[in-house]
């Protein structure tokens, strides 16, 4: 199984951007659709760019092509949907639930014979010709920090303190467009897909097997194309400089996110000893993300703390419990170096006055903000009375709505302040801004291997190395525009489908979970109250179960974060945050709902 979820959910991604749902009736609401709708479905001082010498001119005209632009690629795909042959065995039966969900989010599940035909021709290692004009790493301490399960490891780091207490950061990504090359069958597929999907037991990853658990991922003791950003920081944390060049890389070590937290907290267990010889290094990015983070937190980002769930599953595969993922310090490391090259790279392109697609963050519209904030007054949160709220605004409010006892109801209420992002187009007038991270010019470049944005972002880099000033013209003069923009425009439809179907499988799994306990009692917690009905968390299962209005009363009346109705002649009331005594009634597999009653 490919890829590494927790990436997805990383700051250097997503900060600032709402990801983290507790159901797909929560992720809906948050676009502004309702549940039932559901089956329907800092800129531095000087660059310096170094050159590859391979790039292929051919095969970038044909993409230049009028016939070949993105919706028409995109429209001439043949359907790739089918049984699976890797993963779990439910995803490779046509008739299983998860099948079945992908299919009605029309997911493309399999590689075509013309697209792996193309992928079979490509080499398990890179030829010797490929390091030609590359920066040559491999004697540097370059090493990947992922997830246990991680298998694509797309970006790799190292660090070199330097004097007056400078420090050399470098983030090296893996060079997927020396692969995926315009005018291919593997990058119309790529684009169709445009990322991976990250499911509770599966991926769907946008590159075969062979490139993103392989060819492309940077794995220990073995050489690596890589697109490289080297930056140095001063002893405040600002960045003096920046420069970017393609590389090849022999990465020392794969780590994991819990045995660096165990070196960096002075463990000494067999997973921390293992990595003892990346101390140094390893504490010097604790130093360095520190700083990253209080710079972040004085210009007014918005730090949301992430919440996944994580399935445990038994020998049959079958959900044997429900936990909360461990959030460790050293996701934030790789956070603050993603976000840090991720932003190298746009001010690269904006200062060389060049469009391209960035990572666009809204601000909220001010009559939708007015109506927010009206209903947060009813909850005793007072949203601040300025021309622009900012991200410190936004996370102030959530550790306010934190000392609450409904809190996990206030926090999606607080998030209606935050837009979604998109990718757009944009350039050095029009200059992207990102509402959650307080940034300008920043775009998406540290994981090609399962966003296709990055990818474009990579292609146009090479071709800005290798062709200069002509590159720079042909893409400043407009003649890109259409196709960039038709690039962003699916991504960003790709991106919200891709959280839709891992909320939804998601939910599945936990409906899967609770179906043998059907009919029995339990303590939970009121979640959330609204005119249809309570939202209820039960504690001995980690999961949210609903009330229907239907068998609680009539005549609903909410008053701030209580629910009153009317139950022949009894009045009854439901306050968000107290403990409500219910039986497990049934669950709804059309809805995906674990469906509960007052007990």
């Amino acid at each position: 199984m490919a890829g590494d979820k927790s990436k997805e959910n990383i700051s250097g991604d997503n900060s600032g951007e709402p990801g983290q749902f507790s159901s797909f009736a929560d992720l809906l609401r948050s676009q502004g659709g309702k549940p039932e709708e559901k089956q329907d479905k800092s800129k531095g001082r000087g660059w310096v760019v170094e050159a590859d010498a391979a790039f292929d001119e051919a095969a970038l005209e044909k993409l230049r092509d009028e016939d070949a632009g993105a919706r028409a690629r995109i429209g001439r795909q043949a359907p790739g949907f089918g049984p699976m042959d890797t993963g779990p065995p439910c995803y490779s039966d046509l008739e299983s639930d998860e099948l079945e969900l992908l299919r009605s989010f029309r997911v493309r599940t399999i590689f075509l014979p013309d697209v792996l035909k193309e992928v079979e021709g490509l080499p398990d290692n890179p030829r010797p010709t490929d390091s030609e004009g590359r920066q040559d790493l491999r004697g540097q301490t370059i090493f990947t920090i992922d997830g246990k399960d991680a298998k694509d490891y797309d970006d790799a780091i190292a660090i070199q303190e330097l004097d007056e207490g400078r420090v050399e950061v470098s983030v090296h990504i893996a060079d997927v467009s020396h692969y995926v090359r315009p005018g291919t069958r593997l990058d119309d597929e790529a684009l169709a897909r445009a990322t991976s999907v990250y499911l509770a037991d599966q991926v769907v990853p946008m590159l075969p097997e062979k490139l993103s658990n392989g060819l492309c991922s940077l794995v220990p003791d073995q050489d690596r194309l890589a697109f490289s950003v080297h930056m140095i920081f001063n002893e405040q944390g600002e960045r003096e400089s920046y420069r970017v060049a393609k590389s090849i890389i022999r990465s020392v070590k794969r780590c994991t996110y819990k045995q660096v937290q165990e070196l960096l907290d002075g463990d000494t267990t067999d997973d921390a000893l293992e990595v003892e010889h990346l101390r140094a290094p390893l504490e010097a990015f604790q130093k360095w993300t520190r700083r990253q983070q209080a710079i972040r937190d004085a210009k007014g980002s918005l730090r949301l703390p992430s919440r996944e769930r994580k399935f445990v599953f038994d020998d049959q595969h079958e959900v044997s419990a429900i936990i909360e993922a461990p959030k460790y310090f050293s996701n934030t490391l790789i956070e603050e170096t993603a976000l840090a090259a991720n932003q190298a790279v746009g001010d690269y392109f904006r200062t060389l006055g060049l469009p391209t697609i960035y990572r666009v963050h809204p601000d909220k519209d001010p009559e939708e903000i007015e109506r927010i904030a009206n209903m947060l007054e009813e909850f005793g949160l007072h949203v601040p009375l300025k021309e622009r709220l900012t991200g410190r605004d936004v996370s102030r409010l959530i550790r306010a709505a934190r000392r609450k006892p409904n809190a996990d109801a206030l926090i999606p209420r607080i998030m209606g302040l935050v837009e979604r992002a998109v990718y757009e187009v944009k350039d050095h007038e029009d200059v992207a801004q990102h509402f959650g991270l307080a940034r300008e010019a920043y775009l998406h470049f540290t994981s090609p291997i399962r966003r296709y944005p990055d990818l474009m972002v990579h292609r146009w880099l090479s071709d800005l190395l290798n062709r200069g000033k002509e590159a720079q013209e042909e893409l400043r003069d407009g003649g890109w525009s259409d196709e960039l923009s038709e690039v962003a425009g699916h991504s960003s439809m790709q991106a919200d489908t891709a959280k839709m179907v891992e909320v939804a499988i998601g939910d599945l799994k936990v409906c899967q979970f609770m179906e043998p306990h059907e009919g029995e009692k339990a303590e939970g917690r009121v979640l959330r109250v609204s005119r249809g009905g309570i939202e209820v968390q039960l504690p001995e299962y980690n999961v949210i179960g609903f009330i229907p209005l239907r068998v609680i009363g009539a005549r609903p009346k909410i008053t701030g974060s209580t629910l009153t109705v009317q139950q022949g002649r009894r009045s009854l009331s439901f306050t968000e945050g107290y403990a409500i005594a219910i039986r497990i009634e049934a669950v709804d597999f059309i809805k995906l709902q674990v469906l509960m009653e007052v007990a």
